[in-house]
């Protein structure tokens, strides 16, 4: 890595420059946010940016409950952070670039973690831009409030800001539009902005197609094992049928807005683990908040009224709820094509990965779209290697021209019914279901 100094419009930053001629700017602070407030651009800088390094993740359960110690190690953390070093912070609004050294009017894919809404970041091991930016496209990944700083919401909030919660998702739509502004400088094209997100990012995406301050800055919509309208799981219901289980967290804060305010991270955090799992993931979550989202999205998509852009969807067979993903999924790739505008396509992931017996389980695609199986303990073979070449080629050409086209995977056509068409990556390589 050599350090590189690039002017922009927001001013002076540095970053690395890989031995593959690809440039990273990491840790570039998108916009600002006070607790339980709403984030604010940051468009410009003085001095020398430096964004040699990753921005901090947001506070998480992990931030005080050392994974290392555990025994035995969670599985999620020996797959994607072992060895790895975070820091934390509420003031986490920081998002990091891959772009090849003489970008000029490049696609954007911009990359949401997953992480239930309550964890995760854009660096993970597994997080890495360099092999979307070898073949011309720019890689963008953020980190936004996850958990209680990313999702609480009460009526003083709301008397306060005139609506309340989805704070996290706020966050990345100005990513989006900090993007929108600021790419070009980097390389990249504006109009052709790509989302992608797996699980709570999917789930994160699903809501911006359909809100309709967010619609006309994206160009497609990828969305891995959360994609689709979740009823028997990742529902989205009103701000206020969630105040009363909120009003039980803040009350162990204090009683005002400056009392809650005062409190330490972990005090915070500390306010929230005596709830189930189960409450966390039905309230500290994505809600209806007449603004951001309008509208039931069961009702929204059923009406027709999601962006009218490509997009791709996958599920994988051992998946986390793998029936339910999966249909919640399919539905929504059909209900999209019905349309007869821009297509949807679909695929379903079965490689079971070597070193263990987890099979194709919940996120293990991702060493494979940005194919950095490198990195990974599993003992990869040759066809992991061919396996990931297709998928990110199907990507690359997606985020381009908004058809998954490459010369590796067969001839895909958008799914037109429940049973197909889709490709399934797995074992034996790419294979098309008629």
């Amino acid at each position: 890595m050599k350090t590189i100094e690039k002017e922009t419009d927001c001013g002076t930053i540095r970053g690395l420059m890989n031995d593959e001629g690809i440039c990273e700017f990491r840790g570039i602070r998108y916009a600002a946010a006070e607790r339980w407030k709403y984030p604010v651009p940051v468009n410009n800088w003085d001095g020398v940016y430096d964004a040699t390094s990753f921005g901090a993740a947001c506070v998480q359960m992990r931030t005080y409950d050392d994974e290392s110690l555990k025994n035995p190690e969670p599985f999620y953390y020996r797959e994607f952070r072992k060895g790895m070093h975070f820091d934390y912070s509420e003031d986490c609004l920081f998002l990091n670039i891959w772009s090849p050294a003489y970008a000029c009017g490049a696609p954007v894919v911009l990359y949401i973690h997953g992480g239930a809404f309550m964890g995760g970041c854009g660096n993970e091991m597994h997080m890495n831009g360099t092999e979307f930016a070898k073949r011309g496209v720019i890689f963008v990944s953020i980190n936004y409030r996850l958990g209680v700083f990313g999702f609480l919401c009460s009526r003083e909030l709301e008397e306060e800001s005139g609506h309340t919660g989805n704070y996290g998702l706020y966050d990345q739509v100005e990513a989006i539009r900090w993007i929108r502004r600021h790419i070009a400088s980097f390389g990249g094209d504006p109009e052709r902005i790509t989302l992608y997100g797996q699980s709570a990012g999917a789930m994160s995406i699903q809501q911006l197609v359909l809100s309709p301050s967010v619609k006309p800055l994206i160009a497609g919509a990828c969305m891995s094992s959360g994609g689709g309208i979740g009823r028997e799981f990742a529902a989205v219901t009103p701000v206020h049928d969630s105040l009363s289980y909120c009003a039980r967290i803040t009350k162990r804060l204090g009683v005002t807005l400056e009392e809650w305010r005062r409190k330490t991270p972990e005090e915070v955090l500390n306010a929230v683990k005596v709830s189930a799992d189960r409450e966390l993931l039905n309230h500290l979550c994505p809600h209806i908040d007449g603004n951001l989202i309008p509208e039931d999205p069961a009702k929204a998509v059923s009406e027709g009224k999601m962006a009218d852009i490509p997009y791709l969807l996958s599920t994988n067979s051992e998946d986390m709820l793998p029936e339910i993903l999966n249909r919640m999924a399919v539905s929504f790739c059909t209900s999209v094509n019905k349309l007869h505008r821009k297509p949807a396509w679909y695929f379903r992931f079965t490689r079971r990965l070597p070193g263990d017996d987890a099979g194709a389980f919940h996120s293990a695609e991702l060493w494979y779209t940005m194919e950095t199986l490198r990195h990974c303990w599993r003992p990869m073979e040759e066809k992991d290697y061919a396996l990931s070449n297709a998928l990110l080629s199907a990507l690359c050409c997606f985020a381009e021209n908004g058809y998954p086209k490459s010369p590796a995977i067969p001839e895909w056509r958008p799914m037109s019914r429940p049973s197909g068409p889709y490709l399934e990556f797995g074992d034996t390589g790419v294979q098309i279901h008629a």
